[in-house]
Order: C-alpha cells, then sequence, then structure tokens
C-alpha cells in the first residue's frame, strides 16, 4: 500500500514589540540654546578660529558650553571633538562645512552633537554686544595674521567684484634697492605667486620687504634693502569687518592703519596700462591715476591658503 505524505508547511515566528518599542533617535545639532543661535559647522585649522577655551567637568553640551562662553563675557561659543569649549568675540577665519561634518557626540548630552576632528560647531549670542569695527583684534595669538592674502572689497556692498591682491615690484629686483606696491596681476603679468602678506606686531610684511608708512595719495609701499634699517612701519591691524555677511560677530577682517580702514582706493594706473593699484586716501592731479576713477575699497584679510 502506497502511504501519501502530507506535506507539513513551516511558518517562521517573528516576535514584534508592538507599540512599547523605544525609538532612539540619532544625536544632532541643537539650532537655539536661549538667546545663543547656530552659526554653522566651521573648519578649525592653523591659528584657532575662537581663541579662548574653557573645561567642562560635568560634561560639554550646548547649554554648558554657551553658558560658560556668556558668564565670561563672550558672543561667541564653539563646541569642537566632542569635549572642547572654545569662546571669544569674533571669528576672522574659518570655513563654512556642511553640518554633517560635526559629527561627534555631546559628553554631557548624547541627543547632542559637539563639532568633530578640526570642526566646529558655532554659536552666536544675539542679545551680546559686537565687537567695534573701529577697534583692532588685539586679543588674539601675534601670529594669527601672520599669513594672509589680501582683496581689494567695495565698501559698498554688490558695487564691483572682489579683487585680489598681489606685492608688484616697480623695478628690477636685481637692483640693490627696490620697492613693491600693493596692485593688482592682470592677464600676462609674471608676478601671480606674489599675494603672501601678514601683520606681525603692527607691521605689515610682504616676504622679506620692509613696510613704508602710507603716504597720502600714494600706493602703499615696501622697501628691500640689506641689511634691512629696521622692523617697518607698526600702525597696522586687523578689525571687524563692519560690511560681512555673516553678521557683527563673524568674517574676514579688514587691513587698518593709523586707525583707519576706509581710507584705501583701487585707482586704474594711466603709466602702467591701467593697472589697478592699491592708493591711500587718492587725491587730486596725481600723475599715475585720475581720482575720480578709483573706487573706494576695504582691504580684506583672507587666510593664505
Amino acid at each position: 500500500m502506497i502511504r501519501l505524505l502530507t506535506p507539513i508547511l513551516l511558518i517562521s515566528s517573528y516576535v514584534f514589540a508592538g507599540p512599547t518599542l523605544e525609538t532612539r533617535q540619532s544625536p544632532s545639532i541643537k539650532q537655539a540654546v536661549g538667546t545663543w543661535q547656530f552659526k554653522g559647522c566651521y573648519k578649525d585649522f592653523g591659528p584657532r578660529i575662537l581663541t579662548f577655551r574653557y573645561d567642562v567637568p560635568e560634561g560639554n553640551n550646548a547649554e554648558r558650553c554657551t553658558a560658560l562662553c556668556a558668564s565670561h563675557g563672550y558672543g561667541l561659543a564653539g563646541l569642537e571633538y566632542g569635549t572642547e569649549c572654545w569662546c571669544d568675540n569674533y571669528l576672522p577665519y574659518g570655513d563654512l562645512m556642511p553640518n554633517t561634518d560635526c559629527s561627534f557626540a555631546c559628553p554631557g548630552d548624547a541627543s547632542e552633537l559637539c563639532g568633530a576632528g578640526n570642526r566646529m560647531v558655532i554659536y552666536q549670542n544675539s542679545a551680546a554686544t559686537p565687537p567695534s569695527t573701529s577697534a583692532c583684534i588685539n586679543w588674539r595669538d601675534g601670529f594669527t595674521f601672520g599669513n594672509n592674502v589680501f582683496y581689494a572689497v567695495p565698501k559698498t556692498p554688490g558695487a564691483g567684484p572682489t579683487t585680489k591682491l598681489y606685492a608688484i615690484p616697480t623695478n628690477p629686483f636685481v637692483d640693490p634697492i627696490y620697492y613693491s606696491i600693493i596692485s593688482t596681476c592682470p592677464a600676462g603679468c609674471p608676478y601671480t605667486d606674489y599675494y603672501n602678506f601678514g601683520i606681525l606686531d603692527g607691521v605689515l610684511t610682504s616676504y622679506n620687504n620692509r613696510v613704508l608708512p602710507p603716504n597720502v595719495g600714494d600706493s602703499q609701499a615696501f622697501i628691500f634693502t640689506w641689511p634691512q634699517p629696521g622692523p617697518g612701519y607698526n600702525q597696522y591691524c586687523a578689525k571687524p569687518n563692519p560690511i560681512s555677511p555673516d553678521g557683527p560677530f563673524i568674517g574676514h577682517p579688514l587691513l587698518s592703519v593709523n586707525g583707519n580702514t576706509n581710507l584705501w582706493g583701487l585707482c586704474p594706473n594711466s603709466t602702467a596700462n591701467g593697472r589697478l593699484d592699491i592708493v591711500y586716501s587718492p587725491v587730486a592731479n596725481h600723475n599715475h591715476y585720475t581720482k575720480s576713477q578709483c573706487q573706494d575699497v576695504y582691504i580684506q584679510i583672507n587666510p593664505y591658503a
């Protein structure tokens, strides 16, 4: 007799947690803490973008770091590498990065993110007093502005392009004494590598050249001779940027000399094929330019890269 085998259907069983299952959310950047607003995830490098570091023994998070910065009178707070809390009143450098770059959980609150390696979560206090645009940024390390690129920026936003500036020689390098000026490098110019400037102890630097005091109506000039007769004129500094699109606490600073950031002009040099030269307080009836053709500019200080 043939026995028929009845197929058995095996059904796998799954156990579901049902409505009592706890859903865990990924940590995120806190967007606001009272009057403190999130401004972005910034790249930190070289000279720190914020100056003053404080320990948070209870565990770093947005609430504790901003409170700590506020207690010391600062308008900016930064959280980096999870554990680090930084404060300052002005952020002069730092590239804005994707928020996803600031990916380290805060040790004081695992639901929050506290930056990452070389990435800082920045908060700005809307209730704080911004730094004066007429005061030098003199509380930072002396080498903060020692390695820069300069740009001519129209004083009226949108009134023209931002123009990169160079150290252009006015006579041959082989001369025992030669001069250079802050100018532009139009097509065909052989000095495209000469764009490094610095400010050290109030002295404007350009390679091995010594800065000369600005002369009203003339280009900002440097002199090279050996041995150098001294460190150079020391009335330069960086000041907060009044036209920064990022607000009064953040932005590339401006070059000041003799207390002024607003006396620079960008003038077509009629004796150099219209090359645009930086002039300190342009004047009428000059041999090298026409004042009415000069544009009022700031000299913006960007990090050298």
